[in-house]
C-alpha cells in the first residue's frame, strides 16, 4: 500500500515536472517569435562603413570642431556648404572624404575664424593634424589629417566672395535601410509625414506585414538586397544574400527568390555588399535583372571601390547612389552634423539622397527636422531622384 502510493507520488511530481519544463519551453519560443518582430534580437550584422572605431570617433570630433567653431564665428547655416562627400579608402580604412566651403561674416578677418577652427582641433588631443593648404587675402584652404588620413577640406571665403550658388527648393530622398524586423518602429517611421522610401530585407518577420503597411500610406518600398561584404562569413548580411562565389544562374534564382518575399518593390538597393559590388561581372548579372523588371537601383556604396553606380548608368539603368549615411553615430551632435550636411549638399548640387536605419534616434532626428525638410527642401521617393 505504502509503494503504491509512493509510486503515484513519484508519478504525480514527474506530471508536475514535465508540465512546468513544457510551459518553460513555450514561454521561451513565445518570448523569441515575440522578440524577432518587436526588434528584440539584432538586425543582421551592419558593415561599419569607417572600419577603425577610433578614425569614426576622430572624423566625428573634427565635423564637431569645424560646425562649432564656424557657428562661434557667426558664419550662419546657410553660408555652409558642403561640396562633396566622397567615399575613400587607404590601407584598410574606409571613411567619407568632406569637402566644405564656408563665408565668413565681414566683423571677423579670415585668419580669426581660421584660428578658431585650428585652437578647437588641436584641443581635441588626437592623431589629427591641421595645415594649410593656400592662403590669399580672399580665402584659406584647410586640409585635415585623421591618423595620417585626408579627412576633410575646408575652404574659409571672405565675405563678400561670390555666394555659393544654391537651388531654391532642392529634392532629398531619405532611404530607410534594414526594414524587416521591427514592425512598430517601421509603423513609427511610416507615419511621419514625410515620403520616406523604405528599404526592405527579405526573410525578415515583418517584411510582409511592413510592406502591406507602407503601401497602404502610399510609401514606396525598395528590396535591401544582401550582399557579400569583404569580411564574410564574419559579417553576414543575413538570409538571401548574393556571393561572388555564385554562378549566373544562382545569382539569378537569389535574386528572384528576394524580390518574390518583399511585395510593391520599386528599385533595389545593396545590404552590405563591400565586396560584390567590386565585382563588374557579377553586378551586370544584378542589374540586367533588376532592368528587365523596370527597377530602378541605388548604390548604398559601402566601399569606394564599388562599381554598381557606375555598370548601372551604362547600362542605361535608371539608377542613383547614397550621398549621405545619417546614422553611422547615433550620438545627438553627430546626427545633426550628418543631417546638415545632407541638407548642405542638396542645396549645392539640387538634390540629395540620405540613408537612415530602423533607430529610435533616427526616427527622432526626422521628427526634428521635419518642418525643415518640408519648408526648405523637398522630400521625395528615390524613385524621383534616379537619373
Amino acid at each position: 500500500m505504502v509503494q503504491s502510493k509512493n509510486k503515484k507520488k513519484r508519478e504525480l511530481t514527474l506530471i508536475i515536472v514535465g508540465l512546468a519544463v513544457t510551459a518553460v519551453i513555450l514561454a521561451i519560443l513565445i518570448g523569441y517569435f515575440s522578440r524577432l518582430d518587436k526588434g528584440g534580437l539584432p538586425l543582421p550584422f551592419e558593415e561599419v562603413y569607417a572600419t577603425s572605431k577610433q578614425l569614426s570617433t576622430d572624423i566625428r570630433l573634427v565635423d564637431k570642431a569645424i560646425s562649432d567653431g564656424l557657428y562661434a564665428m557667426g558664419v550662419p547655416q546657410e553660408d555652409i556648404v558642403f561640396l562633396s562627400v566622397v567615399p575613400r579608402e587607404k590601407d584598410g580604412y574606409h571613411w567619407d572624404f568632406n569637402d566644405i566651403k564656408a563665408r565668413t561674416p565681414r566683423q571677423y578677418p579670415l585668419s580669426q575664424v581660421g584660428n578658431e577652427i585650428r585652437t578647437r582641433v588641436s584641443n581635441l588631443r588626437r592623431p589629427i593634424e591641421i595645415t594649410i593648404a593656400k592662403q590669399s587675402p580672399k580665402e584659406i584652404i584647410y586640409h585635415i589629417f585623421c591618423s595620417g588620413l585626408f579627412t576633410h577640406q575646408l575652404n574659409i571665403l571672405r565675405d563678400g566672395y561670390p555666394s555659393p550658388h544654391r537651388l531654391p527648393c532642392p529634392k532629398i530622398g531619405i532611404i530607410i535601410d534594414d526594414v524587416g524586423y521591427d514592425s512598430s518602429l517601421a509603423n513609427a517611421f511610416i507615419q511621419l509625414d514625410l515620403p520616406l522610401t523604405l528599404s526592405i530585407l527579405p526573410f525578415a518577420p515583418g517584411s510582409k506585414s511592413i510592406a502591406q503597411r507602407a503601401k497602404q500610406e502610399g510609401r514606396e518600398i525598395m528590396l535591401h538586397l544582401p550582399m557579400e561584404p569583404i569580411n564574410y562569413p564574419a559579417v553576414n548580411p543575413g538570409d538571401g544574400v548574393l556571393l561572388l562565389s555564385m554562378d549566373k544562374e544562382m545569382i539569378l534564382e537569389v535574386v528572384n527568390r528576394d524580390l518574390s518575399w518583399v511585395p510593391f518593390v520599386s528599385g533595389v538597393n545593396n545590404h552590405m555588399g563591400s565586396r560584390f559590388t567590386e565585382s563588374e561581372e557579377k553586378m551586370v548579372v544584378v542589374l540586367t535583372e533588376l532592368k528587365r523588371r523596370g527597377l530602378y537601383f541605388v548604390d548604398s556604396r559601402t566601399t569606394s571601390r564599388s562599381v554598381a553606380f557606375k555598370v548601372a548608368k551604362r547600362m542605361a539603368l535608371r539608377t542613383a547612389s547614397r550621398d549621405i549615411f545619417l546614422d553611422n553615430e547615433l550620438s545627438e551632435n553627430a546626427l545633426k552634423i550628418q543631417m546638415e550636411r545632407l541638407l548642405g549638399l542638396a542645396r549645392q548640387k539640387g538634390w540629395a539622397i540620405g540613408i537612415g536605419h530602423p533607430h529610435q534616434e533616427t526616427l527622432e532626428l526626422l521628427k526634428r527636422y521635419e518642418s525643415t525638410l518640408a519648408h526648405e527642401t523637398e522630400v521625395v521617393p528615390v524613385s524621383k531622384l534616379v537619373n
